[in-house]
């Protein structure tokens, strides 16, 4: 079976989808008001300056994944922005040498997300995403290859830092999976140590998670 897609739907708005390759996932940036605001006037000179935004360096090692697009993005519920959830991301970047590093603003690694595209995934319909804890394990557990491929449950969100910096080993794989006409190239993407992580824990096959709208991390508030 294919991996599972579960779109999220905002009330009142059409299905955004996450489209390989591009920057920022600019479609659902549109219709979200937690992303940056366009249009706001810029400080003036009298103004005072704001303090130093926290920030956070983060390093994935992803042997083999040289030439992956790669992106992170933050999505949570928030009942004061519209439609009920607030989204933020980074843009793509490509793997080099086996890592790739982004330095963000700390706040956004609560409930981060990330996504990538291979150069050897063929049309699967999905965009491949991380799995940054399997169901069973515990934080600090690590995860085979042979382990990963039998797990049924996974989450996307990671639980963030406060750190300056961090890095998570990921492992990427080649893997074959049922794609839009027929089975294609498609890979499984996982953390080499279980991370920390939120909520929800969403169906995968074979270990392999894939999205076709953001993941919403954290529990919604009723």
């Amino acid at each position: 079976m294919q991996p599972e897609v579960r779109p999220v739907r905002l009330p009142g708005m059409s299905t955004y989808t996450l489209r390989r390759g591009t920057a920022a996932v600019a479609a659902l940036v549109a219709g979200l008001t937690g992303a940056v605001a366009a249009g706001s006037p810029a400080a003036d000179a009298s103004t005072p300056a704001r303090a130093a935004v926290a920030k956070t360096t983060i390093t994935f090692e992803m042997s083999g994944c040289d030439g992956c697009e790669v992106g992170l993005m933050q999505a949570r519920w928030d009942k004061h922005a519209q439609y009920g959830v607030r989204y933020w991301d980074t843009g793509q970047k490509t793997v080099s040498d086996g890592t790739v590093s982004f330095t963000v603003p700390t706040k956004h690694t609560r409930g981060m997300s990330m996504t990538l595209t291979a150069p050897w995934e063929g049309h699967t319909g999905y965009v491949t995403t991380v799995a940054f804890r399997y169901g069973g394990e515990q934080v600090g557990d690590e995860v085979g290859f042979a382990e990963a491929r039998s797990k049924s449950k996974a989450s996307a969100c990671w639980a963030g830092t406060s750190a300056d910096e961090v890095t998570i080993p990921l492992t990427v794989r080649k893997v074959w999976v049922e794609g839009v006409r027929h089975r294609v190239r498609g890979s499984i993407a996982y953390a080499a140590v279980t991370q920390d992580w939120m909520v929800p824990m969403r169906d995968v096959w074979d270990g392999v998670m894939g999205s076709q709208d953001v993941n919403v991390c954290g529990e919604r508030p009723s």
